[in-house]
């Protein structure tokens, strides 16, 4: 039994975009001095902040050994993982094809904005011998889910199950 490692690309513009925001405000965190500009320094480490949003990317390990897994997050190339969850013996996986609705603004007194962004996804569960489900990564293509999921099913020699 072996350890499995998923990360997912950042795209080209992602990453262009990030580090064009993370690496001057970055040098400009180095080479200010405080004392000329508390609220430059507040500014490129705002900046700086939004160029790792943009740098970084999730993804998954699995422990077959001990059945285990864990999130994990990358940024260049590093990878920084939560703590371990373990799972019991497996009976089955269900990739399902759902849309994920997230509404923003609207909360206050006062009349506010909102918009709904809607977005479709794989949803990747595992269920154990007493059909339980835990949820485990919400994957952003067809592609990727079914090479999780084929990782599983080849270690464990489960039956994989779609709704696409």
């Amino acid at each position: 039994m072996k350890n499995y490692t998923y990360i997912e690309k950042v795209s080209f513009i992602r990453s262009i975009i990030g580090n064009l925001l993370f690496i001057p405000s970055f040098l400009a965190l180095i080479f200010i001095n405080f004392r000329y500009g508390p609220i430059l320094f507040l500014f490129y480490l705002f900046i700086a902040y939004w160029g790792i949003f943009f740098i970084s990317t999730e993804g998954l390990e699995f422990d077959f050994q001990n059945k285990k897994h864990r999130k994990l997050f990358s940024v260049y190339g590093i990878n920084f993982g939560l703590s371990w969850n373990y799972f019991q013996d497996l009976k089955y996986i269900a990739l399902v094809e759902t849309f994920v609705k997230q509404t923003f603004g609207g909360r206050g007194f006062g009349a506010t904005a909102t918009t709904t962004v809607s977005e479709k996804t794989i949803k990747i569960n595992l269920f154990d011998q007493n059909d339980k489900y835990q949820t485990l990564y919400f994957a952003n293509n067809r592609i990727d889910a079914l090479k999780i999921a084929t990782e599983i099913k080849n270690t464990y020699q489960i039956e994989v199950l779609t709704n696409f």
